[in-house]
């Protein structure tokens, strides 16, 4: 066990260990892909970050006798959140620290120290900063690298979660899909009910008018993941930054709406694996590494794909044969397109693991779970 000292992030230094805290962590991990770095740096400003609008957060760094970080937490109250589902919920997160129990207790042991001041009576995550964020421990599929947005977690840190008395809330999985074998029979068969719905139309995203199609997306994301666990809806603030980030990275071809008489009644969201474009650059925190990642990602192309948003309107669903055949042609539409556009690899994430409805539909689509990431909880009363 190593000598550390536990820091709140409160000047450049303590900021910039924060920020190098997981690659030191994860050092030799062929797995590991560094964040970008910029994105990182600015959920530690609650000058930009749209979360601080209705929340709150502290941030601490581990470092050892030398002065290098060996791990870092944050502890937040999300006051949407507390608001939707009426508790006093606390949440952590940004969690990494080397394989040292000792650590991983005074890491926690401060952020649930910051929750209990701040009223909260339960801690919940790792969720940095939101659920509509990073979301969720990896607990199995340590394996191969992670997607776009999507966590990579030592081994040993579920386990020191729970000897520090947290219990499973919730597990989220991961399917995987290889597109270029197209979509299974069954499944295009499936799929093609959804023309015979009058009004049906399915359709990529159209940039041209593009706050019209994004203000459909979230509408039916709004409507469909009303029930789902730790659902919290996105500000308009959270939006605007989520619409700027999508013009980056956006293949709108991988984008699509399901409409009936013109109303949007499902979503299916892919985006470009930007962390495929990130492997290997430190979070391209340099020109040069800047001028490699925008290579990767715009001229070279990357070949992995994250779908992290689909949904089907209530109404739909409302009518079991409706529902299920706007899923099928969701399903169906997102292998077709990722096959003809040449992607080798296609992520489904994430999924409650409870949510049966949507994983079926994933798995008559060929797709297999390969990643489990588990939320943790610990009454703080």
């Amino acid at each position: 066990m190593a000598a550390f000292q536990i820091l709140p992030v409160a000047d450049r230094r303590t900021r910039r260990a924060f920020l190098k805290a997981p690659g030191r962590v994860m050092k030799g991990d062929p797995n590991y892909i560094a964040p970008f770095v910029f994105d990182a740096a600015h959920r530690l400003d609650p000058k930009a970050h749209p979360f601080f609008e209705h929340g709150e957060a502290g941030f601490w760094v581990a470092l050892d006798a030398s002065g290098a970080p060996v791990g870092r937490i944050s502890a937040q109250i999300n006051r949407s959140h507390q608001a939707l589902h009426g508790a006093r919920d606390g949440h952590f997160g940004s969690l990494a620290g080397i394989d040292d129990p000792a650590l991983f207790d005074g890491l926690l042991g401060t952020a649930e120290g910051w929750l209990r001041a701040k009223g909260a009576d339960c801690a919940i995550g790792p969720a940095s900063l939101s659920v509509n964020e990073e979301f969720g421990l990896l607990v199995e599929g340590f394996d191969t690298p992670p997607m776009l947005l999507m966590g990579h977690d030592p081994p040993w840190a579920g386990r020191f979660l729970e000897a520090a008395g947290y219990e499973k809330a919730q597990d989220l999985v991961a399917y995987a899909y290889d597109p270029g074998a197209g979509p299974p029979a069954r499944l295009a068969a499936f799929a093609a009910k959804f023309n015979e719905i009058p009004g049906a139309r399915l359709r990529t995203f159209d940039k041209s008018r593009f706050d019209e199609d994004l203000a459909a997306i979230l509408k039916v994301f709004n409507d469909a993941w009303s029930e789902n666990w730790g659902y919290v809806p996105m500000s308009e603030a959270e939006i605007s930054a989520m619409a700027k980030a999508f013009r980056q990275i956006a293949d709108y071809g991988l984008i699509f709406l399901a409409e009936i008489d013109g109303a949007p009644v499902g979503m299916a969201v892919s985006l470009p694996n930007v962390n495929e474009a990130l492997a290997g650059l430190d979070g391209a925190g340099g020109p040069l590494a800047i001028a490699r990642f925008v290579w990767r990602l715009k001229i070279s192309g990357v070949k992995s794909a994250r779908v992290l948003l689909m949904g089907v309107a209530k109404a739909a669903q409302a009518d079991l044969a409706v529902g299920a055949a706007v899923s099928m042609a969701l399903v169906n539409a997102l292998v077709e397109a990722h096959k003809a556009k040449g992607y080798r690899r296609l992520e489904l994430s994430w999924i409650l693991d409870d949510n049966w409805p949507m994983r079926r539909i994933a798995e008559a689509g060929g797709a297999e779970v390969y990643k489990t990431y588990r939320l943790y909880r610990k009454d703080l009363k």
